[in-house]
């Protein structure tokens, strides 16, 4: 099969479809590539009461707990199309959310902040959360 060698371009038309920016095909910051989805924004949401401790989310899964009430104040602005949480003490959630641009960190730690210190069935502390933009990573 014939084959045509590229001598020119760069990968950013795929790593940046629909964000609409172009690169000189080299990078200073990790780029995430998103096959078949639309472009997602990704955070670390760390879980943590007033005094800035973290909350153990491992009892908080079920129906009506935090972790779902912090998916569903996420859900006000954007779909959650993945995310995961530690199964240890620190409190992390990692998510994945589409459209892109719907949430900033800040704008999203101030959310989940505000809904304070009674959250859920089991009236968690949320009230000193913070989140940052995680970036994607596999493993």
């Amino acid at each position: 099969m014939a084959e045509v060698t590229r001598v020119n371009g760069n990968a950013f038309g795929v790593v940046h479809m629909d964000r609409g920016t172009t690169g000189s095909g080299a990078i200073s910051a990790d780029e995430t590539v998103i096959i078949s989805l639309p472009q997602m924004d990704f955070f670390k949401i760390i879980v943590e009461n007033g005094s800035q401790e973290a909350v153990d989310l491992r009892n908080e899964l079920d129906a009506g707990e935090a972790v779902e009430a912090i998916l569903r104040k996420i859900g006000d602005l954007a779909n959650v199309e993945m995310y995961q949480v530690e199964g240890d003490t620190t409190g992390q959630i990692s998510v994945g959310v589409y459209p892109a641009g719907a949430w900033t960190a800040a704008s999203l730690q101030t959310a989940v902040r505000a809904m304070g210190t009674t959250v859920g069935n089991n009236t968690v502390d949320v009230s000193g959360s913070d989140v940052t933009d995680g970036g994607f990573k596999l493993a």
